[in-house]
């Protein structure tokens, strides 16, 4: 089976201190612009983990000088290595939807990366906040799974959707890498890739997380939802049922999952985005501003918010510039 992805990753550049044997390896995928955020969550998962040695792997299309110093400083506040591995989007065109979007399937390139110095690695997405202790995860016994994951939103339904007896959330996956290569789960997973845009006619259809299901079914260890919890920061219209979110503070790791992000102008209030912000503020990436709403799904999430704060001024300011775009 031929793998189209085999030389995808063109360089890898290291920051920090050299890797160690004993080093819990930790992914994080994502366009250049994207880099903020990877390194925020990076320095999430430090704040709560500075006893364990962790080497950080950043899978990205493009690396600016601004973002080499930052990295360079990152590696050097967590005294942990950092390796940057480059990636030539060309070598996914077989694999792309309709939008053309070669960063969706980047994880597919972290095991077959971490294989030759790992046997396990934990992937992160980059809208997500680590609260706790990873050790569990450091340990954890994959009892002959070759991943451990979290159930998704609306589970149910996704089952029956895809036609599996599970469906997880691929945006945190423990990865037995030792297994997963030994049994070419990196040919399959391309293959799969490829075969689902000619099933959909390059419509653009799920991305890898339906992919990831279909391959892992009955392959998977289910951990608590603490390890990936959903938490919404979304506002629902006036008159449907607001998210409940659990008190963050219970959770391990923290997946701001919904339209709104952490890095949103209109959604500082809320005092898990607090604890955020500060870790931002505190970071090489201090600088970078908070994203201001654009767009019309935007601008009516900061408006419902603005509605909900009681702060009616804002709310008719970004409703007029909402009603503006929609015309």
């Amino acid at each position: 089976m031929s793998n189209v992805l085999s030389h995808a990753i063109t360089e890898t550049i290291h920051f920090g201190r050299k890797p160690e044997e004993g080093d819990f390896h930790i992914a994080l995928t994502g366009t250049a612009d994207y880099i903020p955020h990877m390194g925020v969550v990076a320095l999430t998962v430090h704040a709560h983990n500075r006893d364990m040695p962790i080497c950080y792997h950043f899978f990205v299309n493009h690396l600016e000088d601004v973002e080499r110093k930052r990295l360079e400083k990152a590696a050097e506040i967590m005294d942990s290595p950092l390796e940057v591995h480059l990636i030539d989007d060309s070598a996914f065109r077989t694999l792309l939807l309709s939008d053309g979007v070669a960063a969706f399937f980047y994880r597919f390139l972290v095991a077959p990366a971490i294989a030759p110095v790992a046997d396990r690695v934990l992937y992160l997405d980059g809208d997500m906040m680590c609260r706790g202790s990873l050790k569990y995860l450091r340990d954890l016994d994959f009892q002959g799974n070759d991943v451990a994951v979290v159930s998704d939103r609306k589970e149910e339904l996704q089952m029956k959707r895809v036609h599996t007896k599970r469906y997880f959330n691929a945006g945190m996956m423990l990865i037995n890498v030792k297994q997963w290569m030994e049994e070419n789960r990196f040919d399959e997973i391309v293959h799969r890739a490829e075969e689902n845009v000619k099933r959909v006619g390059n419509r653009l259809s799920h991305h890898d997380q339906d992919i990831h299901n279909e391959m892992l079914d009955g392959k998977c260890l289910y951990l608590e939802k603490r390890y990936n919890y959903l938490y919404n920061l979304d506002r629902q219209s006036l008159f449907k049922k607001q998210p409940v979110n659990e008190d963050y503070k219970n959770q391990v790791i923290i997946h701001f999952a919904g339209h709104a992000k952490p890095w949103h102008s209109w959604v500082q209030d809320w005092p898990v985005v607090k604890e955020y912000a500060a870790i931002q503020k505190a970071s090489p990436w201090k600088d970078v501003p908070l994203v201001e709403p654009k767009g019309r799904k935007n601008l009516h999430q900061a408006a419902r918010t603005a509605r909900m704060r009681g702060k009616y001024g804002e709310m008719v300011k970004y409703y007029v510039r909402y009603f503006g775009e929609k015309i």
